[in-house]
């Protein structure tokens, strides 16, 4: 039979988390057929021994092992390998390290998805885990269902793709080629050409924090310029993300990875030509406040040093 719902997983190097994260898959309570596909990218640990365990027991979990590593290569496993062999009618996303903890989170999402076709994309509240404790997320959002679009999305960030459920025929994957700085971000936006989203607020997933993370081992710098990467190219590219709210959102990581090269050239850390550019480029273009206390910044560090 068919599944209604697809779960693609990204995994490396996850031997400590994929059997949690796979469990959460596998005790999901619905009334119609999922599909798991996981995709492993040449892990060196014994990822994949715990992948072929689970597969040889579950007829619905599909693998896809690598021989060599894509991500290093700049090649994105979840559009190149995973989006294209899904076959349900949703797409559920989450990576190797974290991990479900409701049971129902699939079914609530395809319920309202179903019974709301002007939506086509669903997020759900999350915990986040360091490895000691759990922080709880206070987004304060007054409604259960939040509809999220351009003018509110990423004001606050609780759209994290471990909870992301969509409508696979929302998303145009021709087009995500044509984006240089795809992040998950680029896929919302996609998404949200053909559709509203909504945010459920109920905790439906674990979002873990650890050293062997790839995006955690980036530095704050690159974490805040590689999204205003992303953004600035979301709202180039579809003018229909060319909202104030993305505007702010572009603004906010700007100020932050530039006003950091700052701080870390202040403190006589390396700075590399590339960052000393896009300060330098993007202090120049911005408006009169951040130039104000761009200025203001440098010289009083200047003043000090006398």
């Amino acid at each position: 039979m068919k599944p209604l719902v697809s779960i693609c997983c990204t995994c490396y190097n996850h031997e400590k988390y994929i059997e949690a994260t796979l469990d959460g898959f596998l005790m999901q309570k619905a009334t119609f057929p999922i599909e798991i596909i996981i995709h492993d990218d040449a892990s060196t640990d014994n990822s994949r021994k715990i992948i072929e365990k689970y597969a040889k027991l579950h007829d619905n979990i599909k693998t896809i092992f690598q021989s060599e590593n894509q991500y290093s290569q700049d090649i994105k496993p979840l559009h190149n390998f995973l989006l294209p062999k899904t076959q349900g009618k949703y797409i559920a996303i989450c990576e190797g390290d974290d991990y479900w903890i409701d049971t129902l989170k699939i079914k609530k999402q395809v319920d309202f998805l179903e019974a709301n076709p002007d939506y086509v994309v669903s997020w759900t509240n999350y915990k986040t885990y360091n490895g000691i404790n759990f922080k709880e997320n206070h987004f304060n959002f007054k409604e259960t269902n939040r509809t999220i679009d351009f003018d509110n999305i990423f004001s606050p960030y609780c759209t994290l793709t471990l909870t992301v459920l969509f409508k696979k025929a929302a998303l145009d994957l021709k087009r995500i080629p044509s984006f240089k700085h795809f992040k998950d971000n680029t896929i919302y936006a996609l998404l949200l050409l053909n559709g509203k989203g909504v945010y459920m607020d109920f905790v439906s997933a674990i979002y873990r924090q650890h050293s062997g993370g790839v995006y955690s081992l980036k530095s704050s710098y690159f974490k805040n310029y590689s999204s205003f990467l992303n953004i600035k190219e979301i709202i180039d590219y579809i003018p229909e993300a060319n909202t104030s709210n993305m505007r702010k959102v572009l603004k906010s990581l700007g100020n932050a990875a530039a006003f950091k090269v700052l701080k870390l050239k202040q403190k006589g850390k390396p700075v590399t030509e590339d960052q000393l550019d896009f300060m330098l480029q993007y202090f120049s273009n911005a408006n009169i406040k951040t130039k104000i206390k761009y200025y203001k910044r440098k010289l009083l560090k200047q003043t000090f040093k006398k």
